[in-house]
C-alpha cells in the first residue's frame, strides 16, 4: 500500500514538473519578439529607431546593441554592450491583440556594423543577433545639432515598391519573389520604401472593415529579413485602415512623424530630402497635413534651394494604366483625383520636387517632366517634376495589363509584371531609375534624370 500511495505522489510531482516546463516553453514562445524593423528617427541621424511584435505582454523591453559580436545573457557585466529600454504600445483597433514595442539606438558612428538584439530584460529573453550599418553622412562631430552632414550628396542606393501583400504559396503575384530579390541586393541598399497597401490584410470579405491580425502578422514575419537589416520606410494606403482609421498601420511602423496621430513625415539622406504624404488623410489647402507640406518645402527650399527633393504618396497624380483612380474624374465616397490634384500638385511645381513616387495602381509606368498634364523639359533639362508608379510589389489583386490610349506626358516602358525600383543617387545633379522585374531579377526600364530647376 505504502508503494502504491509513493508511486502515486511520485506520479503527481513529475506530472507537475512537466506543466511547468510546458508552461515555461510556451511562455517562451509565445513572448518571443517578432516582426523586427529598423526606420529612421526625427531626431538625429546618428539614431535609428527599432520597432517589435510579440503575442504576450513583454515585462522589460529593452534593446542591446554593440559594434561586436555579443552574447545578449552577458550584457549586465560587458563594457562593450549598450543596453536602451524601448515603450510599450497597445494596439486598440478591434481584432488585433498582440504588443509593439519601440525604442531608439542612438550615438552611431558613420558607416559602422553595429549588432544588436531585443527582447525582455526581465526574463532575460532576447532575439537573435540581428547587424546593420550606419550612415555614410553622420558627422564626427558631436556637437552637430542634426548629428550628420548637411547638404553634401554622398552616393547610395535605395529600393522603392508598393502593393505587396501577404500570398501563402508560389503565385506570381506572391510577395515571396520581391522580398527574395531584394534580399539578394541587401548589402547594396541603404534603405527600402513601400508606398503604401501593406500585407492586404482586409481583402477577404470577414477582414474588409476590421483587418485580419494573422496575415497582417503573417506579412510582417515574411519581411522580417529586410526590415530588420535596413531602414523599412512606408506610406499608408487604402488597404492599411482598419476600421475606418490607421491605428494598427501607425503602431505598427513607427514613422519619424512629428505627432503619432499623424502620417506624414520628412528625412534627409546623405544631401538629399524626403518627404512622405499621406493620400489616405486630409491634404486638402487649410488642413494640418497641407500646412505641414508647403511649410517643410519652404523650409527645405530655403536652406536648399538646388538640392534633390523626391516626394513619395500611395495614390500617383499620373497613370495611364486602366484602373479608376487614372481617371482625372475619378470619384468615390472617400476622395477624389481631381481634389487630389488641385490641392497639391502646385506645391511640386512650386518647389522643385525632382521626383514623385506612388503606387496605388497594380503596374509600373513612368511620366516625363509633367504639370498640369503638361510636359515641361526633357529628363536632361526637366521643368517640372517627373512621376513614378511602382504598384508592382505583388498582391491578391493582381496586376493591371490594359492601358488607355498614351498622353502626351507618357513615357517609355509601361509594365504589368511584378519587381522593384532601385533609385541610385549619383551626385547633385544625376539620379538614375531602373525597374527590376522580379521574373529573372533583370532590369527591364531604365532612366537618367538631370537636376531640374522651375
Amino acid at each position: 500500500m505504502k508503494k502504491l500511495v509513493s508511486n502515486s505522489i511520485l506520479k503527481f510531482y513529475q506530472t507537475i514538473t512537466i506543466i511547468i516546463l510546458l508552461s515555461s516553453i510556451v511562455k517562451i514562445v509565445i513572448s518571443k519578439p517578432e516582426s523586427i524593423k529598423i526606420s529612421f528617427t526625427k531626431y538625429s541621424k546618428n539614431s535609428l529607431r527599432i520597432t517589435w511584435n510579440s503575442i504576450d505582454l513583454i515585462e522589460g523591453p529593452s534593446l542591446l546593441y554593440s559594434t561586436e559580436l555579443f552574447e545578449p545573457d552577458n550584457y549586465a557585466t560587458s563594457n562593450s554592450i549598450t543596453s536602451s529600454t524601448a515603450e510599450t504600445i497597445y494596439y486598440d483597433t478591434e481584432g488585433f491583440h498582440s504588443f509593439t514595442y519601440t525604442g531608439l539606438i542612438e550615438n552611431l558612428s558613420q558607416s559602422m556594423i553595429y549588432f544588436y538584439c531585443v527582447g525582455d530584460k526581465v526574463t532575460n529573453q532576447w532575439s537573435q543577433l540581428y547587424n546593420f550599418t550606419s550612415r555614410s553622412d553622420i558627422s564626427d562631430n558631436s556637437d552637430s545639432g542634426s548629428g550628420g552632414i548637411d547638404n553634401e550628396v554622398i552616393p547610395f542606393t535605395s529600393s522603392w515598391f508598393g502593393d505587396m501583400g501577404y500570398i501563402d504559396g508560389d503565385s506570381l503575384n506572391s510577395d515571396w519573389y520581391t522580398i527574395n530579390n531584394l534580399k539578394s541586393i541587401s548589402n547594396q541598399l541603404s534603405f527600402v520604401t513601400h508606398v503604401g497597401d501593406i500585407a492586404y490584410a482586409d481583402y477577404s470579405k470577414d477582414s474588409k472593415y476590421y483587418g485580419n491580425e494573422t496575415i497582417w502578422n503573417n506579412f510582417l514575419s515574411s519581411i522580417n529579413s529586410i526590415t530588420s537589416t535596413l531602414p523599412y520606410m512606408t506610406t499608408p494606403g487604402n488597404h492599411d485602415s482598419f476600421g475606418d482609421e490607421f491605428s494598427a498601420y501607425s503602431k505598427t511602423w513607427q514613422m519619424p512623424t512629428e505627432h503619432h496621430s499623424n502620417n506624414w513625415y520628412s528625412f534627409d539622406y546623405n544631401g538629399v530630402h524626403f518627404i512622405s504624404i499621406s493620400s489616405e488623410d486630409t491634404y486638402i489647402p487649410l488642413s494640418d497635413q497641407h500646412s505641414w507640406i508647403e511649410n517643410d518645402l519652404k523650409q527645405y527650399r530655403n536652406s536648399n534651394p538646388n538640392g534633390w527633393l523626391i516626394m513619395y504618396s500611395h495614390r500617383p497624380f499620373y497613370c495611364n494604366a486602366k484602373f479608376g483612380w487614372c481617371n482625372d474624374d475619378y470619384k468615390d465616397e472617400k476622395t477624389s483625383k481631381r481634389l487630389y490634384i488641385d490641392s497639391l500638385e502646385y506645391l511640386l511645381y512650386k518647389y522643385n520636387v525632382d521626383l514623385f513616387i506612388s503606387g496605388h495602381c497594380h503596374a509600373y509606368e513612368t511620366s516625363k517632366p509633367v504639370y498640369q498634364n503638361e510636359v515641361m523639359g526633357t529628363y536632361q533639362d526637366p521643368k517640372a517634376t517627373v512621376h513614378c508608379v511602382i504598384g508592382t510589389g505583388g498582391n491578391k489583386g493582381g496586376q493591371i495589363e490594359e492601358w488607355y490610349e498614351p498622353k502626351p506626358w507618357t513615357n517609355g516602358l509601361k509594365s504589368s509584371l511584378n519587381g522593384y525600383a532601385l533609385l541610385n543617387i549619383i551626385n547633385s545633379t544625376t539620379l538614375n531609375w531602373k525597374f527590376i522585374a522580379n521574373l529573372n531579377n533583370s532590369i527591364i526600364d531604365e532612366f537618367y534624370l538631370n537636376k531640374g530647376q522651375f
